[in-house]
């Protein structure tokens, strides 16, 4: 018994040493994407902001029109889409749309990952929404909310561009 659970130990302990990473499809010799003095750290972060703007323009467009246009993946993939995608269609099903009446976004911090393949923000959003019935005539009183939420971004292959990956209502 101790001589098998010996030999698995050092069979472990030899994938990693080899560089085992999981299966994850990536080759563990690759090194990560880096920053060029074009794509410098601030342009970066001005990527990481454009990113979190264009998931903003997208969740509107979504609380309205209750559908996911085309252009979604251009600033939001992964589980973050995903989770637009469902309750969309929650609130098509029960005729529900939500009409931002106004909205203040802040970012209270935003952090560049070291390897550069991924980004964290935290923001804090505060709106007016007002329900409406699928006709678009209002459904009860506005709603005044005030959210505070990390994001998790990923880089777009060795481009300067991100994605908002995914959302966590803190």
């Amino acid at each position: 018994m101790t001589r098998r659970l010996g030999a698995v130990l050092i069979a472990l302990l030899l994938a990693f040493a080899t560089g085992c990473d999981g299966g994850d499809g990536e080759v563990a010799t690759q090194p990560p994407p880096t920053t060029s003095p074009e794509t410098g750290e601030a342009a970066l972060e001005e990527a990481v902001r454009s990113a979190l703007d264009g998931n903003r323009r997208l969740s509107v467009f979504v609380l309205w029109n209750n559908r996911i246009p085309a252009w979604a993946e251009v600033s939001t993939r992964g589980p973050a889409l995903a989770a637009l995608r469902a309750a969309a269609r929650t609130r098509k099903e029960r005729g529900v749309r939500v009409r931002v009446l106004a909205s203040r976004r802040e970012v209270r911090s935003l952090r560049l990952d070291p390897s550069y393949l991924t980004a964290t923000a935290i923001v804090v959003d505060r709106q007016r929404v007002q329900p409406s019935r699928r006709n678009g005539r209002p459904l009860g009183h506005e709603v005044r909310l005030n959210e505070r939420a990390r994001y998790e971004l990923r880089r777009v292959g060795e481009s300067d561009r991100f994605v908002v990956w995914r959302v966590v209502l803190l």
